[in-house]
């Protein structure tokens, strides 16, 4: 049975609107009309753009939703919690979208070797990440990246991957990608416990 049915607003980052759009239904069965706003999800490599663009979707939101929620981590925003704390939202546990997407499984995968992570959102903007947002050429990536054994993209099933799109993260990185399919289910769960609240 239903209680405490309220307008929840939910602010995303855009790296996770496909898993969102998944989910959607089941929250909205469960909790009623939600909004979801999705912020680009080049920004996280900029925390002045990425704060002032919070700040703005929340200011507007705030005139809409009864219940504001970041489903961001608190590492997205060195000030993330401050952000949420501003505007009255609530913030999700995890402390980024491979958190949210891995769940408890991602510690083990920590232990197995150094790894890198990526989602099918990161895949599909890891140019305007990289490239743009923080200017690397493929010697500023392997630099970086090469510090990984791995780089293990979470197959959420939610998007098509497509092999042409891995293999020219492969050959930007020099990094060995690993394909692992994940479950919404913790998603799911975090933002049932929050929008429980």
């Amino acid at each position: 049975m239903k209680t405490n049915i309220c307008h929840h607003g939910l602010l995303c980052c855009g790296i996770i609107r496909n898993e969102m759009n998944a989910i959607l239904p089941a929250l909205t069965r469960e909790y009623g009309k939600i909004d979801i706003t999705y912020v680009d999800p080049g920004l996280h490599v900029d925390p002045g753009k990425l704060s002032v663009a919070l700040s703005q979707k929340l200011a507007k939101m705030k005139q809409t939703s009864g219940k504001l929620t970041l489903v961001y981590g608190s590492k997205c925003h060195p000030d993330m919690g401050q952000l949420a704390s501003n505007w009255g939202a609530k913030i999700l546990e995890p402390p980024d979208c491979i958190g949210l997407l891995a769940g408890p499984q991602r510690e083990l995968l920590d232990r197995e070797c150094k790894t890198f992570y990526l989602s099918p959102g990161w895949l599909e903007h890891w140019e305007r990440i990289f490239k743009t947002g923080l200017g690397w050429d493929t010697i500023d990536a392997r630099q970086n990246l090469g510090f990984y054994d791995r780089i293990l993209l979470l197959d959420t099933g939610v998007a098509s991957l497509s092999d042409e799109q891995i293999l020219e993260f492969y050959d930007y990185s020099q990094v060995p990608v690993e394909i692992l399919p994940v479950q919404l289910d913790h998603l799911k769960q975090s933002l049932f416990n929050i929008l429980a609240t």
